[in-house]
């Protein structure tokens, strides 16, 4: 019993060690801490000027609150503090981000972000600022922008701001920006974006003189104007684009730059950073070459020299004849500015002549070589005669065939370009050199209608602007000249032709053949039957006559058209030109008996069918039509077979020519 005693009695002394060692322990942690303490703060999203409350411990013992970037607020200048909370006005400088709390012990930052509820108020922005310029904007809380947008999406972030404040943020406008509003993004709690009220205005270079208007290919010509500096290429007529790099010298109100060697007569385009291409209304003139007349016509190759005359006839570099291909300038006999000479090669056709630069510039020099040769004269623009126009290529589409060397039928010259389409395709070249066709009347050409193509419809378009749709009538088996005048493509640039086409409209499958196509003066149209066109034709020939010293009908000494006319030198009051044929024609299903005559001075003479009674003609000086209607003729218009065309002018000795004799519808 005493042991049991004995031991309650240790073990109660143990248990009351215990405790007190408890109890001195426990005291210890109560003890109140002496460290700074933050726990909290709020409200987080405030507006400038809201009180935030600080919550921790120790707090009387901060000496000061600093907010973002670097706006400290001492104590002194707390609304209120004790050692559990701390309340604060919020600076307008202050923006968002952790805050810190300065105390002796060393600084205590916020695990979280304090954020704003900011109304950014915008007062003025730059009007019109150039590329590479600071744009200044003016406002309240500034600060808080932190991205700006420009026009064509060119954002500018805060960190490449040249300079940000409370009321001013200065941006450097970039090289690429166009006019147009600005979107400007903040920050805060309710992040913001919105656009200014008026657009910024971008300065543009402007061109206000060309110095000289007119010059040569490879020639140092000056652009004046105003803030050139920005200009990063400029463009020619004709597309060459020459770049910054390659001007001579450029400057805010002058680029001097050498002129292209493929540049053509326009307008010039400035490009720079930005999109915004700036075209002045001023041209730049190319002084090229330019023909006015080659003599004599027709000449004969291999024998004959010609003489084209013209001005800056010295920039021709080679001459491009049709037949006979390039012709050097040292092959020329002479050269000038006004004037060149040179042997006509054998070999050459009647065509258009072409010209390369002595800088590389090739077009058509816009006047044709004349030789002896079968069907009408060559046009004065050609884009397909024989060969086509320098530069172009086939660009026939949905074809079976298309062979610009047919030899299988032709108007002018030895061949035509054949076409053949089974799938509703088109003949067609592209890709000219740029043909300036204002100067012309008409758009002529010649097509001949293959097996079931009688009164087809044909479209014939100029430049795939098939706005301007003009369309002729096919006839089968025959070669028909058609002639459109320019006033019917109004919406065509005709002084850049660079292609044509010609489409069978109402079939999916034909064959047509094209020649003599191009550009020239409007003229009559072609007869509907000759019985002569450089040669007797249907069956018609020429027969003896009467009272004449001589009669040539292949003379090339005055042709109306094509190569050939009839000379008749009379030497009788009577004297008489014959064409006649074996069998008697009826003429009286057609309107008129037409034909061209020429005489150096005003005559009279005599036209009369068969040995029938005589129709009395008077005719001016020059080349005159005459056109007498079958229904008034004298004579039997139903069985015809002998033409006279009769002198009336008395014995003395008179030359007259006659060309294109026939009959129209």
């Amino acid at each position: 019993m005493r042991n049991i005693i004995r031991y309650k009695i240790k073990a109660f002394a143990l248990l009351l060690v215990w405790a007190g060692w408890i109890c001195a322990t426990s005291c210890q942690e109560d003890e109140p801490s002496a460290e700074v303490q933050l726990m909290s703060f709020g409200p987080s999203g405030v507006h400038h000027g809201d009180e935030i409350t600080f919550f921790g411990a120790n707090l009387d013992k901060v000496t000061e609150i600093v907010f973002k970037p670097s706006v400290s607020v001492p104590k002194g200048s707390f609304a209120s503090v004790s050692k559990d909370r701390i309340n604060i006005i919020v600076p307008d400088a202050a923006e968002a981000g952790k805050v810190v709390l300065k105390t002796p012990d060393g600084d205590i930052e916020s695990k979280t972000i304090l954020n704003f509820k900011v109304p950014v108020v915008i007062t003025s922005i730059t009007p019109e600022a150039k590329p590479g310029t600071n744009v200044t904007i003016k406002g309240d809380k500034l600060n808080w922008i932190e991205e700006l947008t420009f026009a064509s999406d060119l954002t500018i972030k805060k960190e490449n701001f040249v300079s940000l404040s409370l009321t001013e943020l200065v941006v450097t406008l970039p090289m690429e920006a166009q006019s147009g509003y600005i979107l400007f993004a903040t920050g805060g709690t309710d992040p913001l974006t919105f656009g200014s009220e008026n657009q910024l205005q971008v300065t543009l270079p402007a061109v206000t003189a060309f110095n000289p208007s007119s010059a040569k290919h490879t020639e140092v010509i000056t652009l004046e104007g105003t803030n050139l500096d920005l200009v990063t290429s400029v463009v020619f007529a004709g597309g060459t684009e020459v770049f910054a790099q390659a001007f001579v010298s450029q400057e805010e109100t002058a680029i001097k730059l050498a002129v292209p060697a493929t540049a053509i007569k326009g307008k010039v385009t400035l490009k720079q950073y930005s999109p915004v291409e700036v075209t002045p209304t001023s041209e730049l003139t190319i002084i090229l070459p330019t023909a006015t007349a080659v003599t004599p016509s027709p000449a004969k190759p291999g024998i004959d020299d010609i003489t084209i005359t013209g001005s800056n006839l010295d920039l021709i570099a080679e001459l491009g004849l049709p037949g006979s291909g390039a012709i050097l300038a040292s092959a020329f006999k002479s050269v000038s500015d006004t004037q060149i000479v040179l042997t006509l090669p054998a070999g050459t056709k009647s065509g258009g002549i072409t010209y390369k630069t002595i800088h590389g510039y090739s077009n058509n020099l816009g006047v044709t070589v004349r030789v002896p040769a079968p069907g009408p004269a060559p046009l004065p623009i050609t884009l397909y005669d024989e060969t086509i126009a320098p530069g172009g290529g086939d660009w026939s589409w949905n074809k079976v065939v298309s062979d610009p060397a047919s030899t299988e039928q032709f108007y002018s010259g030895d061949v035509s370009w054949k076409f053949q389409t089974s799938s509703d395709g088109g003949l067609s070249s592209g890709g000219i050199t740029a043909i300036d066709a204002s100067g012309q009347q008409v758009f002529t050409f010649a097509l001949y209608g293959g097996p079931g193509t009688d009164g087809a419809k044909v479209a014939a378009i100029l430049n795939d602007n098939w706005g301007d749709y003009n369309s002729v009538t096919l006839v089968e088996g025959k070669w028909t000249e058609y002639q459109i005048p320019l006033t019917s493509f109004p919406t065509t640039d005709v002084t850049k032709i660079v292609r044509f086409a010609f489409k069978v409209d109402d079939r999916s499958s034909s064959v047509i053949y094209a020649d003599r196509v191009g550009f020239g003066p409007a003229g009559p149209p072609p007869l509907d039957y000759y019985l002569y066109n450089d040669a007797t034709q249907n069956g018609w020939g020429a027969w003896d006559g009467w009272d004449i010293v001589s009669k040539d009908f292949a003379s090339e000494e005055e042709v109306f058209k094509g190569t050939k006319s009839i000379k008749a030198v009379y030497s009788g009051q009577w004297g008489a030109i014959q064409i006649g044929r074996d069998d008697a024609m009826d003429i009286t299903g057609y309107s008129k008996l037409t034909f061209r005559v020429y005489a150096a001075a005003a005559q009279d003479f005599i036209v009369q069918l068969n040995n029938d009674a005589d129709n009395y003609i008077s005719i001016p000086q020059g080349w005159s039509e005459v056109s007498l209607p079958i229904a008034t003729m004298k004579g039997n218009t139903s069985a015809v077979k002998e033409l006279r065309l009769k002198n009336n002018n008395g014995s003395t000795p008179v030359t007259i020519f006659f060309d294109e004799i026939g009959l129209r519808n």
